[in-house]
């Protein structure tokens, strides 16, 4: 098999709202995600942006995601259904292949949907509303004040929510749940909020073996993962998000305020009940 038709084993989907069909962007992904798990690729980013075609790729919120993910070494592919949802003129698509060559990533197009319903993902659930976990999941939802003091009660809700009724028993899993939150919520403070008057959003839902945690802020500004330097005291934490956990990404919908970054965390099945 050739690298252009290589399987991608850690890619970054993404997508932007077709104006044309009046399809919302976050369906778009969905269906993209769907796809792309049905030809054998890895999707292990979802990034839906809010921007469409018709705005200029550099100023979309959702690519610098994109950009940020794949100049990190954290992806090898990314995943569009064409180069039409790059650019809509020929010639302002080749400075990005160029860039994906330089960055040691390729583009992946998976042409038209499939005309048939979603495929389940890896972990038993299928992609909805930018969710992996399984319908059947059971979710919690609370709002923090955007203050380092929520870091304590955030930490107490991830550690009630996993272990009550034996829900997961593997205490590595709940260790990684509640790290990675504390480091979304953290960014969450410093990056997605202005005073610790505004509000923000945890949400865990547990399914038979998966874990999936979002945190919502108020901002549009979308996250940035980096290459920090090797004394540098922060920047680190898309990064863990990334290496830890199944999947991760991040949803902000037009019209709607704020976003959502999430991820999923697998939980082997004989420690779910």
């Amino acid at each position: 098999m050739n690298a252009q038709h290589a399987l991608a084993q850690r890619a970054v989907a993404y997508a932007c709202p077709d104006t044309s069909a009046e399809v919302a962007a976050q369906l778009r992904l969905d269906q993209l995600v769907a796809d792309a798990a049905r030809q054998g690729h890895s999707v292990h980013t979802y990034v839906c942006d809010t921007e469409p075609v018709t705005v200029p790729l550099h100023t979309r919120p959702g690519w610098t995601t994109v950009v940020s993910t794949v100049e990190a070494g954290l992806a090898d592919a990314v995943i569009v259904r064409s180069t039409s949802d790059l650019a809509a003129e020929q010639c302002d698509r080749i400075p990005i292949l160029g860039w994906l060559q330089t960055a040691g990533a390729r583009l992946v197009t998976l042409g038209p949907a499939d005309a048939v319903a979603p495929c389940p993902v890896p972990g038993g659930g299928a992609p909805q509303t930018g969710r992996v976990v399984a319908a059947d999941s059971r979710a919690v939802q609370m709002p923090f004040a955007a203050a380092p003091s929520s870091a304590q009660p955030v930490r107490q809700l991830i550690t009630r929510c996993l272990t009550e009724r034996g829900r997961v028993t593997d205490a590595r899993v709940v260790d990684d749940a509640c790290l990675l939150t504390g480091e979304l919520l953290a960014n969450a403070i410093v990056h997605g909020c202005s005073s610790s008057a505004d509000t923000i959003t945890v949400t865990v839902e547990c399914a038979a073996d998966l874990v999936q945690i979002s945190v919502s802020d108020p901002s549009r500004r979308m996250p940035r993962p980096r290459i920090p330097a090797a004394d540098a005291e922060s920047g680190r934490g898309l990064r863990l998000v990334a290496d830890i956990a199944a999947q991760w990404g991040v949803t902000s919908s037009p019209g709607a305020p704020g976003k959502r970054v999430w991820f999923t965390l697998r939980t082997p099945r004989e420690a779910a009940v």
